[in-house]
């Protein structure tokens, strides 16, 4: 069974993350998507794979990595 976890954190003492191009503080949810061959695929069939990335909602830049 899972046990769930809480934290009390106050998000007004972190960080904003802002996109490294242009300076905004909103970003959107984008999916890339991934092909695997049936070779690599572990049910043996051509498979598609959802990857989630964030991009700036003001440049559309896609953030590879958060500073």
């Amino acid at each position: 069974m899972r046990q769930k976890t809480s934290m009390n954190v106050d998000l007004n003492s972190a960080q904003d993350v802002k996109c490294p191009s242009c300076g905004h503080l909103y970003f959107k949810t984008l999916y890339r998507m991934k092909r695997l061959s049936a070779l690599v695929s572990p049910n043996g069939q051509e498979t598609f794979v959802p990857v989630q990335v964030l991009a700036c909602d003001s440049c559309g830049e896609v953030v590879q990595d958060i500073e």
